[in-house]
């Protein structure tokens, strides 16, 4: 057992435990109880603002208060000179520990331990269903108090490998119609908490065979039983699921998929860009229902235009769920350029479209290459042998490693003239100027050339034919 004095020692000292009882509750007795040492400190006791901020006085930290429910006091104390380094304090609900820790919402999160004397506080077996790897919910009001609690339950499932047992998983079934009482940022909290697991995949299939997904992503209903063309053996929305599953795994194993090149992949596709991929991958197909069409002449079915028209549906679950512009950015971006991701290897693309097509997406080309080459590996029609897959999953993975090669750096070497120097040939401040920049870097992209003298004088050369023709 993890000594309590080497968890609290840093903030409470021997007088300040004397003044009051201190409970470690929460995630911290989990991960104590799992034999793990805890992520953070959660602390509950009386007067938990007053003990707060004493506490941020002695040891000159900062004092936060946290919004987490208005019926729930916490604050959080944090070390001025490393914010990894704070401490929760709530406000002890109810008269004892035992009426405090019954509110809460699984036993795996209801034990308890006494600063004072390091003693274990488990009235609802808490120990027990962690060993047992059960959810478990410590009231029968519990998802109909606070509906969050269902996804809650979706994320210890995922994160601990726990199974929601039968009455809790009733229970939470019958109060999923409770769900849009919930504000979309707590919402939107715990997906990308359930999407930042390395299982999460699992997590949505569970929770889309409930009509937890319909709810938050209305959405995706109408790609449900959505036919589609030879290369593809699943409907629109269970190749989407797929297509997750199979980003997850990538991003599970990047030194195996990519092997050298994995590490420098795993730079650029932090934990936030990983959680926004796969919610990318789930919705990448999410403009294929508007767009189903059938070619009489070609005798298939189409989806022509699907990227750019799903990406604008997008932009109205980003705004009904209130994310942040990075992350819709992000989200738009993958969706908007899925299949121009695949097209560099599915046909023969100038080297300039290329270099131009890498320009504006950056770093983001990785995440969108990483959504098309798990697409491919997601379609599993008639027309789409294992061979050609290969091949295209091959041909993606050396776009990639290209990148990494020599693109990046062909891309982010700096243009070999500015607009001051095309005002100084007698443009004036407008368009023009960034229509010639932009030739002028056609050319130096191309290799043609390679200096300042050389695209002045070239800069001067599409001026003299300018005027010449107008």
């Amino acid at each position: 057992m993890i000594k309590i004095e080497h968890i609290v020692g840093k903030w409470l000292d021997r007088d300040m435990i004397g003044k009051t009882e201190f409970y470690l509750v929460g995630g911290t007795v989990r991960d104590i109880l799992s034999g793990e040492k805890p992520k953070d400190i959660d602390i509950t006791c009386r007067n938990a603002k007053e003990i707060a901020l004493e506490i941020s006085k002695k040891k000159n930290a900062a004092f936060v208060p946290l919004e987490k429910k208005p019926d729930e006091p916490c604050y959080r104390v944090v070390d001025r000179n490393d914010i990894s380094s704070f401490i929760d304090i709530s406000e002890m609900r109810g008269k004892t520990i035992e009426e405090d820790l019954s509110k809460r919402d699984f036993t795996i999160n209801s034990g308890a331990i006494e600063v004072s004397s390091g003693k274990i506080i488990d009235p609802f077996q808490s120990e027990k269903d962690l060993k047992e790897k059960i959810i478990r919910m410590t009231y029968s009001k519990c998802f109909s108090d606070d509906p969050l609690r269902i996804l809650r339950a979706f994320r210890f499932s995922s994160v601990f490998e726990l199974k929601i047992e039968n009455s809790t998983l009733k229970h939470l079934t019958s109060s999923i119609h409770l769900l849009p009482n919930v504000s979309p940022e707590r919402i939107m909290s715990e997906i990308y908490l359930i999407l930042a697991t390395t299982r999460s995949n699992s997590a949505f299939r569970e929770m889309d065979k409930l009509g937890i997904l319909d709810i938050i992503f209305p959405e995706i209903v109408p790609m449900k039983k959505r036919g589609q063309d030879g290369f593809h053996h699943l409907d629109v929305w269970e190749h989407s699921l797929f297509t997750m599953e199979n980003t997850e795994g990538i991003l599970n194993n990047l030194s195996v998929f990519f092997g050298a090149y994995g590490d420098m992949v795993s730079k650029i596709i932090d934990t936030k860009k990983r959680q926004l991929l796969k919610l990318s991958a789930l919705l990448h197909d999410i403009g294929k229902p508007s767009t189903k069409a059938f070619d009489s002449n070609k005798d298939k079915i189409t989806f022509y235009g699907h990227d750019k028209e799903g990406a604008k549906i997008f932009l109205n679950i980003a705004r009904r769920l209130k994310l942040s512009r990075a992350d819709t950015e992000f989200i738009f971006k993958m969706i908007a350029e899925h299949i121009n991701a695949l097209n560099l290897a599915v046909r023969r693309v100038k080297k300039l479209s290329k270099l131009k097509w890498f320009r504006k997406m950056n770093d983001n080309s990785i995440a969108v290459l990483i959504l098309s080459i798990a697409d491919v590996m997601s379609s599993q029609g008639k027309n789409s042998a294992s061979e050609i897959r290969d091949g295209l999953i091959l041909s993606l993975k050396k776009i990639i490693f290209d990148y990494f090669d020599w693109i990046k750096a062909k891309i982010s070497a700096p243009n070999l003239i500015t607009g001051d120097d095309i005002i100084k040939l007698g443009i004036e401040q407008g368009p023009e100027i960034g229509r010639i920049i932009r030739k002028i870097r056609e050319a130096q992209d191309r290799g043609e050339i390679k200096k300042h003298e050389e695209a002045v004088y070239l800069a001067e050369q599409i001026i003299k034919h300018y005027n010449e023709n107008n």
